[in-house]
């Protein structure tokens, strides 16, 4: 069964956002995660939009999400992450 690890995203620092950005998607690969969108708040329709950016990574399953997470790879970017953007980062079945 899939599951979704959604990230909801306020950046803090463009340009590192963009360093951690520009990598993330190779930690994904060991683990077979798959970037199904990301996007921009455009309107909304009820109350305010405090994370406006959003992503959607596809695994096979909560143990490949979690290992990818966990993993040396991920962890060594991580601090960027931390650094140029606040980020909710929930698993979803």
């Amino acid at each position: 069964m899939s599951v979704y690890v959604v990230g909801q995203i306020k950046i803090k620092d463009q340009a590192v956002w963009q360093e951690y950005k520009d990598q993330v998607g190779d930690t994904l690969k060991p683990y077979g995660g798959r970037v199904l969108f990301r996007a921009q708040a455009a309107d909304s329709f009820v109350g305010a939009c405090a994370y406006p950016e959003i992503v959607a990574i596809e695994f096979d399953s909560i143990d490949q999400a979690k290992a990818w997470y966990g993993g040396e790879e991920y962890q060594k970017i991580a601090p960027l992450r931390k650094q140029s953007a606040d980020v909710i980062l929930c698993v979803y079945r």
